[in-house]
């Protein structure tokens, strides 16, 4: 099977295909391997025979999903997921993704900084709001008048 240059394929999809978003003239992706959203070659997963995205699952588990170029006409093997916790250091996720592809270890550290910021703003706004309900009490009041006069 003849596998076809990123770069013809990025010729023939870059002025149109379902990832592309126009906004205020700025393009930017939707792209599920793209970690973010820049509407570029190198960015541009889909095309990339190697490549990583780091995703959070909650507030508990992040997770690496890697495109390692193997199995690329067997879509369910194309793919394999590494979870960590939430708290793992982000040194430790952008290992795992630069042994898929080097050239996007600093983007997945960025990135895995980021949802530990996210992860910890959930969890601290989920705790705020817990309390503030446990400490509402609610009375039930009569608000409907019998029609009996």
């Amino acid at each position: 099977a003849a596998i076809v240059s990123t770069d013809l394929q990025w010729e023939l999809t870059r002025h149109s295909n379902k990832y592309l978003q126009k906004r205020n003239g700025i393009r930017l992706s939707k792209d599920p391997f793209n970690n973010n959203g820049q509407y570029t070659k190198r960015h541009s997963g889909f095309i990339q025979q190697k490549c990583a995205v780091v995703k959070l699952k909650n507030e508990k588990t992040c997770y690496i999903t890697i495109k390692n170029g193997e199995n690329l006409n067997k879509p369910n093997k194309m793919f394999t997921k590494k979870q960590f916790s939430a708290t793992a250091k982000p040194a430790e996720i952008s290992a795992a993704c630069i042994a898929a592809n080097p050239a996007i270890g600093a983007i997945c550290k960025k990135r895995a900084k980021k949802l530990q910021k996210t992860a910890a703003r959930i969890a601290s706004v989920r705790a705020a709001r817990k309390e503030l309900s446990a400490s509402k009490k609610f009375k039930r009041t009569n608000t409907h008048r019998s029609r009996k006069a």
